[in-house]
């Protein structure tokens, strides 16, 4: 055992990267496809529409709820085992289920369970690793690794066997995540009490946690409002699937890479600066869509800001996963690190894909990727002024403590 304890950070932390792996490969070969199998099952564009809005309000209850349940307990490492226990059975559920009240509550329950998990995934991984954050972003590369291999094995599976094929697969990843989440370490260094407080209060009157949850609200908005309809807006320029799913790659490889690099880039960038930069190389990337097909913008171009700009997830999620665990104490991190679901998901994602697709109904298509170019540009450069302002204060309160 002390053998283990003393071993290197990448070694201890191999649970913690396979998981990454496993949750997304999940994640990316059965949710971008359930819309096909609702429509297998018969349901109209409509009623689609309302289980993915269902989705993103189970996010936010999730998001609260299960990080609140893990630090109640002191134990997010059995949370996230019995989070994934049940989205396999859940899984089972909906492969099961055949008309929209069930395939809602099956749709509604998978939510739930797991969009949590990798958020407290990273509250373990801080923790395992103690002064050596550094490593957190090799940790994460497990994350598009993931996701590609995942997109690889949907576009395998489903010209051969169907939609159907996927549920038993996507079971498989998920019984695996749980066998990875047996082996994490539990959290430590807190006791472990009947009537545990959880001080949800600091996350309200920490300065910090305006610049972490307010910069999260952006990068949903910005991702999912430019991203939602890229294959819409791809067909709609006449490029085919197959050119889309190039650009995404190119941009997943960028994002592999950055992660990759966040041992070197750490010591050298500002963690607020970092963010910022995260915004730009990512308007970068939005801004060649616009641009993309003009002759004076070839694909080269367009792959090379694709590349660059796919490294904008982890230029952000990095210093502000890395920040929110520095800035609140044990007791309410799970709940603190979940916040940036419902701040991303549950609140940015959900405004940005509306105001896309509102947008995208009463503009040009180009003329949209241009606009939001251009507020991405902006978020960055407010998220740095709102960084900076965010700092004064917290020295201020600081100071006036200090006296």
């Amino acid at each position: 055992m002390s053998d283990w304890k003393s071993a290197h950070p990448l070694l201890r932390g191999a649970p913690y990267f396979l998981f990454f792996i496993f949750y997304w490969v999940a994640e990316a070969l059965f949710v971008p496809y359930l819309g096909l199998y609702f429509e297998m099952r018969g349901m109209n564009s409509v009623q689609i529409g309302m289980l993915n809005s269902l989705f993103y309000v189970v996010t936010i209850i999730s998001a609260m709820t299960v990080g609140y349940f893990a630090d109640k307990t002191r134990r997010p490492r059995l949370t996230v085992s019995i989070c994934f226990s049940c989205v396999v059975l859940v899984v089972l559920y909906m492969s099961r289920a055949t008309t929209l009240p069930h395939l809602a509550a099956a749709y509604a329950l998978y939510g739930y369970f797991v969009v949590s998990c990798c958020d407290l995934v990273d509250k373990l991984l801080l923790e395992q690793l103690g002064d050596d954050t550094r490593y957190f972003g090799l940790f994460r590369v497990g994350s598009p690794l993931g996701y590609s291999g995942g997109a690889i094995l949907a576009g395998a599976l489903i010209p051969r066997l169907g939609t159907t094929s996927l549920f038993p697969v996507c079971m498989l990843f998920a019984a695996l995540c749980v066998a990875m989440s047996l082996l994490m370490k539990e959290s430590s260094g807190m006791p472990r009490r009947k009537k545990a407080r959880v001080p949800v209060k600091q996350l309200f009157t920490n300065w910090q946690s305006s610049y972490i949850y307010g910069t999260m609200v952006l990068w949903g908005f910005s991702e999912a409002g430019a991203l939602s309809y890229l294959a819409v807006y791809m067909s709609d320029r006449g490029f085919s699937t197959e050119y889309t799913s190039v650009l995404i790659t190119i941009a997943m490889v960028g994002q592999t890479v950055a992660f990759s690099l966040m041992p070197a880039i750490q010591p050298v960038l500002h963690p607020k600066t970092m963010v910022m930069l995260g915004f730009l190389v990512f308007s970068g990337r939005i801004l060649s869509l616009a641009l993309v097909g003009m002759q004076q913008f070839p694909f080269l171009l367009v792959a090379v800001f694709h590349f660059v700009g796919g490294s904008a997830q982890a230029l952000i999620l990095t210093p502000i996963t890395l920040m929110i665990g520095r800035s609140f104490s044990r007791e309410v991190s799970s709940t603190a690190q979940t916040l940036k679901t419902v701040a991303s998901k549950g609140i940015g994602s959900s405004t940005g894909a509306f105001l896309y697709g509102w947008l995208y109904s009463q503009l040009p298509a180009r003329g949209v990727m241009l606009l939001f170019t251009c507020l991405i540009f902006g978020f960055g450069i407010l998220s740095r002024l709102g960084g900076m302002w965010v700092d004064a204060r917290t020295k201020a309160a600081a100071a006036q403590q200090g006296v």
